[in-house]
């Protein structure tokens, strides 16, 4: 598996590694590209270095490559400019809006030292939070999430959970526990359900702050917190009504988009293309 890439990390020294890792890992070399980039905002001189280390990588001229961040992809796989509000709920969360004008307005995705409310990362934390609730309360918790979660972190002591949520920088270890969540939910577990529903509760609490701006726009919610379990999108529909759950391939929206970019570039301008 390539690890995630982020502009970020394309700043740092395991950029490149990470890069030629992604050009390995392709069945054959692609004509055209078109990549929503973690942490990148278009036009700017970072989406630049970003677009140029890409061409290098995979062997393309630059003008055969062009960047965005991620939710602008995530949005335009979802949504027209000016249609809705994009509501995502990965690892971290943050609902975002683009106007037709191409401004955006968002709430969260601040990431997880600051925020991220509702995603995956704070969906693992609540759920080591109620383990550590119970064991300073000198209870040895004992129910499916109990177990759901010991599966995961190797045990429910303090020694095992301290290695576990600290052994490993960044979010992803933590957000490892939100499908035991889910699946405790699923069998019936009440309090993992009390911990989707107060995702859901933070979820809402981000799109209405974007539609306090917007207007009452509608709400398309997707990302992969919210597959955890059926309960999740349930909740969050009882939290914000009339919000529509969808599943949309990122990939395809990028190709989609650059097929049609490059197309554009081969036939050139109206006034160009009898010459």
């Amino acid at each position: 598996m390539v690890p995630p890439l982020t502009a970020a990390l394309l700043a740092a020294g395991p950029g490149l590694s990470v890069l030629a890792a992604l050009a390995e890992a392709l069945p054959t070399r692609p004509d055209v590209l078109h990549a929503g980039v973690p942490g990148l905002s278009a036009g700017t001189s970072a989406a630049s270095a970003v677009r140029g280390a890409l061409a290098q990588s995979l062997g393309l001229p630059v003008r055969r490559v062009s960047v965005e961040g991620d939710l602008d992809l995530a949005y335009r796989a979802h949504l027209a400019p000016g249609a809705g509000i994009l509501l995502y709920a990965g690892t971290g969360s943050v609902a975002y809006h683009v106007t037709q004008g191409g401004a955006v307005i968002r709430a969260g995705g601040r990431g997880y030292r600051i925020g991220d409310d509702g995603g995956g990362f704070s969906l693992g934390r609540a759920a080591l939070r109620w383990v550590t609730d119970r064991l300073d309360a000198g209870e040895v918790p004992s129910s499916r999430l109990a177990d759901e979660i010991a599966g995961v972190t190797g045990g429910l002591d303090w020694d095992t959970l301290r290695a576990f949520a600290y052994g490993t920088p960044g979010a992803a270890t933590i957000a490892s526990l939100a499908p035991a969540v889910g699946r405790a939910a699923d069998q019936g577990d009440e309090d993992a359900a009390l911990l989707l529903a107060e995702a859901a509760r933070a979820l809402a609490v981000l799109a209405r702050r974007v539609q306090e701006r917007t207007g009452p726009l509608p709400v398309t919610a997707t990302g992969g917190a919210l597959r955890v379990s059926d309960q999740f999108p349930t909740a969050l529909a009882q939290c914000l009504p009339g919000v529509t759950v969808a599943w949309r391939d990122h990939a395809q929206a990028a190709a989609r988009f650059a097929a049609a970019r490059e197309d554009a570039r081969i036939q050139g301008p109206p006034d160009r293309r009898s010459e």
